[in-house]
């Protein structure tokens, strides 16, 4: 008979891993807990050596004891366990390349999901244990394959799905030697599938989503309600092109100076979910103050509008912002500076454009990831 969690937890002989991100602040531990602090969103060493322990782990544990697992979004990057003919070198290149393309977080995570050991449920595969997950979803729709590439999830999707992606955002001839062939024998079938939602393996897992974008949305209403502005929630699952929500944002500012709709007076429009950007500068800056940069012209003269772009976790893409402010003057004020918003756009420089306006937002890592937070607050 299976012991209870509690009755595990009770035991001298529980041991865990803990992995979080570089500069995040770790709590006291015993020594039965390993702590590793790992890169995001680029893996690194510290993240493959612990994913090297969860394997060792899980691969010793008995069908009469309890995986019990605390996963939150981020965790693609901070537990790497490249599939055995690739390095973690080849897995690297390959994010970096991956996330300098368009490609939405979803397909992003169907090709981590097919060149690892741990995810696209192959964690499950591995563990003779029952298993009970605790998610954070920082994914629009809170797809259990999408949130931290579905380590305890089965994988609705296929090495040809894989490789499709790789063909459309045309990186497939420029990955990785050893990616490149790895994909190709899952293919032909030399490499197994990940496992399915069929697949009977899954009648051990029980999965929980205990926080996601919706809940930030709905406490960022709360914050607002409470200095008296009427909040309406847009949206919780935006997935757009990062320039297109920031249009999107600001023309329903517009709409609602000019028509009264759907702000009728005062108030203030919550839209949470993720961005993409098409990386081709190299300058600072990530999706959320990309997003704000590109409804700078669209916001110019309109008085009394204003809107914020930030992540949940504090931090945007490669600064050390979490996001940014912008309004009917900061066109204006880019003006004044001679400062063209539009180089900044294509040099992929939104950090340096709200700091020389002093708009970034810089909170510091908040230790939490649910997606990001757009909103758009009218004044009359």
């Amino acid at each position: 008979m299976m012991r209870t969690a509690m009755e595990l937890l009770d035991q001298r002989s529980v041991s865990g891993i803990l992995v979080a991100p570089k500069g995040e602040r770790i709590p006291r531990f015993d020594n039965r807990v390993d702590v590793f602090q790992a890169s995001h969103p680029l893996p690194d060493e510290e993240g493959f050596r612990a994913s090297r322990s969860v394997l060792n782990m899980i691969d010793k544990m008995k069908a009469n004891e309890l995986l019990l697992c605390l996963i939150s979004g981020g965790a693609s990057a901070l537990l790497p366990a490249p599939a055995n003919s690739i390095t973690l070198q080849d897995k690297r290149r390959l994010t970096e390349q991956l996330i300098r393309t368009r490609a939405t977080i979803h397909e992003i995570n169907t090709v981590r999901r097919h060149i690892s050991a741990l995810k696209g449920g192959r964690l499950v595969e591995r563990c003779r244990a029952p298993i009970l997950a605790f998610l954070i979803s920082d994914v629009a729709g809170n797809t259990l394959h999408d949130i931290a590439s579905g380590l305890t999830a089965p994988d609705p999707s296929t090495y040809r799905d894989a490789v499709q992606i790789l063909q459309k955002y045309n990186i497939w001839g420029m990955i990785p030697h050893n990616v490149k062939r790895h994909l190709e024998r899952g293919l032909t079938g030399l490499i197994d599938e990940t496992p399915k939602p069929a697949s009977p393996i899954f009648n051990r897992v029980h999965n929980f989503i205990i926080a996601d974008n919706r809940y930030a949305c709905v406490a960022a209403k709360k914050a607002l309600q409470e200095r008296n502005i009427s909040t309406k929630i847009l949206t919780s699952q935006a997935d757009l092109e990062a320039r297109s929500l920031g249009k999107l944002m600001a023309s329903i500012g517009v709409a609602s100076k000019v028509f009264h709709e759907p702000i009728r007076s005062s108030g203030a429009i919550i839209a949470g979910g993720e961005t993409t950007v098409d990386v081709v500068g190299n300058g600072r800056g990530g999706r959320n103050q990309h997003t704000a940069l590109c409804a700078v012209m669209d916001l110019n003269g309109r008085d009394g509008l204003a809107m914020a772009a930030f992540g949940t976790d504090g931090i945007d893409g490669n600064s050390v912002a979490a996001g940014a402010i912008v309004d009917g003057n900061s066109a204006r004020r880019a003006r004044n500076r001679h400062i063209d918003p539009q180089q900044f756009i294509a040099r992929n420089d939104s950090f340096n454009f709200f700091r020389k306006l002093n708009d970034n937002i810089v909170t510091g890592r908040t230790g939490t990831n649910v997606g990001d937070l757009y909103i758009l607050v009218k004044v009359d």
